[in-house]
């Protein structure tokens, strides 16, 4: 007897059916509905954890597609990275050719990063070629000025001449002395310019006052680039 009671136990489908027996004694037809429907609707709503895992693998996969520029490679590139869900429903496996798409590198070595697609919202930033703006009037910190806009750079080339200096920048910029500070304070500059530096400051009134190297005079100058 004890053996026939452990054999039963051990059976699950006796188990079950021995809990249904049960289950039908205690409850009415209606609460024995109730009950019922209420299991099947939170068996529905539980989260399925490998349904999730496969349709990630499927977006990953997708995403290494984008790289591909051409078409007939892309749509059989996307084709493969549904095989994690193919596998999951038992559908046949993606053919090969497929497959090995999601294996090739994001960018052929040596080959430049292509750009991804924006959306229409979205703007690249755009590249500045050339010198950088023109300086800009900063209101009442124009009346007493102070700032430098250049602080100890390196020239690149410079002109001198009657009328005044010129001195240009390696970034583009190009600096004229005015012509009253030229009739006032003259340069005889002569050594090359890869050995001289200069400092401009913003002085009052949105005017600018130019230092080369160690010098104390302070000519006055105006930006032309």
């Amino acid at each position: 007897m004890p053996d026939a009671i452990k054999t039963f136990y051990d059976d699950p489908a006796d188990i079950c059916r021995l809990y249904v027996r049960t289950f039908n004694g205690f409850l009415g037809e209606e609460m024995r509905k109730a009950v019922l429907a209420a299991l099947i609707v939170g068996t529905g709503l539980a989260p399925g954890p490998v349904l999730a895992d496969a349709r990630e693998d499927v977006i990953n996969g997708m995403a290494r597609c984008a790289a591909l520029t051409d078409d007939r490679q892309w749509l059989d590139c996307y084709y493969g990275a549904a095989q994690p869900m193919r596998s999951q429903l038992g559908l046949p496996p993606a053919p090969a050719s497929q497959l090995r798409l999601l294996q090739m590198p994001s960018t052929p070595a040596g080959a430049p990063a292509a750009q991804v697609a924006l959306p229409s919202t979205v703007t690249r930033a755009a590249v500045r070629t050339g010198p950088p703006p023109m300086p800009k009037r900063s209101g009442i910190f124009d009346v007493f000025g102070g700032s430098d806009v250049v602080n100890n750079a390196p020239i690149e080339s410079y002109q001198v001449s009657a009328k005044g200096f010129t001195v240009t920048l390696p970034d583009g910029q190009v600096w004229k002395q005015t012509e009253e500070d030229a009739s006032k304070s003259p340069v005889n500059w002569s050594n090359p310019a890869s050995s001289m530096r200069v400092t401009i400051t913003q002085g009052a009134l949105h005017s600018f006052n130019l230092v080369m190297g160690d010098e104390t005079q302070h000519h006055k100058v105006t930006r032309v680039r």
